[in-house]
């Protein structure tokens, strides 16, 4: 089978599974939350970006990779992790520009997953020896991308107010 085409089925599935888990189970239950409680576990997601990293390794990846690519997928990754980090921090000490920290998050990642996504057709790199990276691109990307629609959906929606009979807290 071709590379992209065994690369479009398994990110197609991969994306229509994570869609129905996130519109079928997630959704209902984060809507019943406030806003700065229902974006933390969709951010969690996102801290752990830190796995696109892994294309910095020596020997992650096949040699005829372009280092070029490797370094701008590594740290636009490694960048975009630090941010949720930062954002999910911001939240959990309830400093009054989180919700602004999580736009900046959401903004710098989602140019970064796009920018990844022309530089590898640019690059060809499906044709490539990719190892994990193989995997964090079918498995987890679209994740990533499901994870970020819904951050979308949150940041849009109407803000509910905390109920603080809830019991619900940050993190928690």
């Amino acid at each position: 089978m071709e590379p992209m085409v065994l690369f479009g089925i398994q990110f197609t599935l991969s994306l229509l599974a994570y869609l129905l888990i996130a519109f079928w189970y997630v959704a209902p239950r984060l809507s019943r939350l406030p806003r700065e409680v229902a974006l933390v576990p969709l951010l969690w997601v996102h801290a752990f970006r830190v796995v696109g990293g892994t294309i910095l390794a020596p020997g992650a990846v096949g040699p005829g990779v372009p280092t070029e690519f490797r370094t701008m997928i590594g740290y636009g990754d490694l960048i975009t992790a630090c941010l949720a980090l930062l954002a999910l921090t911001a939240l959990r000490i309830r400093v009054q520009g989180a919700i602004a920290l999580v736009w900046l998050f959401l903004i710098v990642g989602t140019l970064d997953t796009a920018n990844a996504i022309v530089q590898s057709v640019r690059f060809s790199v499906f044709t490539y020896a990719l190892g994990v990276n193989w995997v964090i691109v079918t498995i987890y990307v679209p994740a990533l991308l499901v994870s970020s629609l819904l951050i979308v959906i949150q940041l849009l929606g109407r803000s509910r107010d905390p109920n603080p009979a809830s019991g619900q807290h940050l993190g928690g």
